[in-house]
């Protein structure tokens, strides 16, 4: 019996939203940085939508469809800040999902159980979202390690201010006596990422911001 033949169902992925990679050129690199690991020729991507196997085509699943529909309509400008912001994220070892979905979180586009509406539809500026990596990676978590162990758990971690994650080391440094670049350290960050985005202590009086709370670490 001759079986069906199979090469037309591959899933195959295409941009859905495209913008000029001209657009980065407004993207200033941080003094001292490396080059860019992004391509200028390389098309910029918001999501992809990809063809389904039985026909037709499938949203990514890490947006939800209100969130895409309001990426869509960046600026430019905004959406060429975006785009190169997940590259470094993807850079760290997630897929392109992830990545997008990383963001969603890190910068207020979904949920606000963890930002209270501190951080509502932020755009990502690239030379922050470098800083903060480099800062994680100064205080001993390895960079192929950022995404698995801190942004796969936390996302919004990427969306705290440099001065938050060094007062948090500050803090564990004095109150759990582990120092910085040290294996205590890492494993400890690697165990409770969320540490590193608390910005409240209850002390037993409940103040009902859980997910950054010392208490809980």
């Amino acid at each position: 019996v001759a079986l069906p033949s199979i090469a037309n169902t591959t899933p195959v992925t295409m941009s859905a939203f495209t913008v000029s990679a001209s657009a980065l050129t407004g993207v200033r690199a941080p003094s001292g940085a490396a080059p860019s690991r992004r391509s200028a020729a390389t098309p910029l991507r918001l999501g992809a939508i990809r063809q389904s196997p039985r026909g037709g085509t499938v949203q990514p699943r890490a947006l939800p469809a209100g969130v895409l529909e309001k990426l869509a309509k960046m600026p430019q400008d905004d959406m060429a800040s975006w785009e190169s912001c997940k590259m470094l994220v993807v850079d760290l070892g997630l897929d392109d999902e992830a990545a997008e979905k990383c963001l969603v979180k890190a910068f207020g586009w979904g949920a606000q159980n963890y930002w209270r509406q501190s951080k509502v539809e932020e755009v990502p500026d690239v030379d922050q979202v470098e800083a903060r990596i480099a800062y994680l990676v100064e205080i001993g978590i390895p960079e192929d390690q950022i995404g698995e162990k801190v942004l796969s758990k936390v996302s919004e971690i990427l969306g705290c201010d440099t001065e938050l994650l060094a007062a948090n080391v500050a803090h564990i440094e004095k109150n759990y006596f582990m120092k910085r670049n040290t294996k205590s350290f890492t494993n400890y960050i690697a165990r409770v990422p969320q540490v590193l985005g608390n910005n409240i202590d209850c002390v037993g009086d409940c103040a009902g911001d859980c997910k950054r709370c010392w208490a809980r670490c």
